[in-house]
């Protein structure tokens, strides 16, 4: 009974996190880009009142068109983003049945195998980026595995191409590294028609030309300065940064997020004996032959090598490659285990401690961060407040319109002297210290100044 109650707690808890407040400032940072969307649509982006460029916008266009019925308060806007991010994992499951034609022992396996991955299923209700992104770069996966493997036609060539430039708009160039995956699988097998693909000029030309139109207009509307941060952050500091971080560092997350599965493998591997010469070089020559999983290898390791090159590197920039090792996977346990239904089990023990831990880190969550965040808002929301040198997402998310940020000091007697209330991150010497606040976030304290 003790037993059956805690999984009922737990499950609790999971069903509760998706009305809890965002965990993070990254999810702080989507809802305040959403918020302001739904407010006053634009073309662009704004993040508290600006033109943000760092990321391209289908994602705050597609959630904000799905959220826009519940947007009566910033708090109204959290579970429908919640449900936004479960909407694109049950489509991508969805998509996986139909990429298996309804064998439902396949696919079975390879959603099983992702819900076991703790890193992908902790972003099930995540507000962010990753569960559309990782839906697209699958249908752009799945279009171009159509053409190459069921039939050559112009349509899938043209989907791949579609979608490779919809995940372009949600994430920026990330799935380009797609791409030198299909030139290794078309240097072993010789397949014209992978080569064939990558060089579509209609397809490129239509890639280009949206891509180009969307940076141009923001460079034609707002000059090179609103991508200052894509530039200095997401170019020079994630790809190209002196400071990287271990070269090691993907293939690690790779590893542990796939644990399970490689315990399989390895036994597979010593149960053929493929640590001896021989049975090495003969694995070597059924791969091959099976294509398909060449395929699958190749476009899911390349990846993750050039990656490793990178500077500044997130294990959440794996997350749209795991569906397609996840088939990978799949393919491997059906053709070694079709008749055992204890594997099948075996998967979900790894998936109910996912469950478990994801429960126990909502209710964690929802200790740590829905108290003090309705008591910033109580205590510190006003009409009349700007910011020193840098704006509090906490801020800007709940306050009714966007906040001036300050960066000149003449300006903080100016609006001191006018009955605003200063929020700053540093200590200040004008003004009268009004109270402070500890951010759950950031763990540090901010400062509100009035008038003397």
């Amino acid at each position: 009974m003790d037993f059956f109650s805690t999984k009922f707690t737990h499950f609790s808890y999971f069903n509760f996190s998706f009305f809890e407040p965002p965990s993070s400032y990254q999810e702080l940072k989507r809802a305040i880009l959403v918020k302001e969307n739904i407010e006053n649509f634009k073309f662009f982006q704004t993040y508290n009142g600006e033109p943000y460029f760092t990321k391209p916008p289908l994602y705050t266009w597609l959630a904000s068109i799905f959220v826009k019925p519940f947007s009566s308060n910033p708090e109204g806007i959290i579970f429908p983003l919640r449900v936004f991010s479960i909407l694109c994992y049950t489509l991508l499951f969805l998509s996986l049945i139909e990429f298996h034609q309804k064998d439902w022992q396949s696919a079975f396996f390879s959603i099983i195998i992702l819900l076991t991955n703790f890193r992908f299923f902790s972003f099930i209700n995540r507000i962010d980026l990753e569960p559309l992104f990782v839906l697209f770069s699958f249908l752009m996966f799945w279009s171009s595995y159509l053409y190459l493997f069921k039939s050559p036609k112009r349509l899938y060539q043209y989907l791949f191409y579609l979608f490779l430039t919809a995940g372009i708009f949600i994430r920026g160039p990330l799935n380009l590294f797609y791409l030198p995956g299909l030139l290794i699988y078309s240097f072993f097998t010789k397949d014209k028609r992978a080569l064939k693909l990558i060089l579509n000029p209609l397809g490129w030309s239509i890639f280009i030309v949206i891509c180009l139109s969307w940076y141009g207009y923001g460079y034609l509307a707002f000059g090179k300065g609103v991508f200052q941060e894509f530039f200095n952050i997401d170019i020079k500091a994630r790809l190209v940064s002196e400071a990287k971080d271990p070269w090691y560092f993907y293939f690690n997350h790779f590893l542990l997020n796939f644990w399970f599965c490689f315990l399989i493998l390895f036994y597979l591997f010593w149960k053929e004996k493929i640590y001896l010469k021989e049975r090495v070089l003969n694995l070597f020559s059924k791969l091959r032959e099976d294509k398909e999983l060449l395929f699958l290898l190749t476009i899911s390791l390349a990846p993750i090598i050039l990656l490793s090159f990178t500077g500044k590197k997130y294990d959440k920039y794996l997350l749209w490659i795991y569906p397609f090792f996840a088939i990978l996977i799949s393919k491997i346990l059906i053709k070694n285990f079709s008749t055992s239904p204890l594997l099948g089990r075996l998967f979900l023990i790894p998936f109910l401690a996912n469950l478990i831990i994801f429960g126990v880190i909502a209710y964690k969550n929802s200790t740590t961060f829905s108290d003090k965040l309705q008591n910033i808002k109580k205590e510190i929301i006003s009409d009349h407040l700007v910011f020193w040198q840098k704006e509090n997402p906490i801020i800007v998310f709940y306050a009714p319109t966007p906040i001036k940020v300050l960066t000149k000091e003449e300006e903080l007697l100016i609006f001191l002297n006018q009955g605003y209330k200063i929020i700053s991150e540093e200590r200040l010497n004008q003004g009268r210290l009004n109270k402070s606040f500890s951010d759950p976030y950031k763990k540090v304290t901010w400062y509100v100044y009035s008038s003397w």
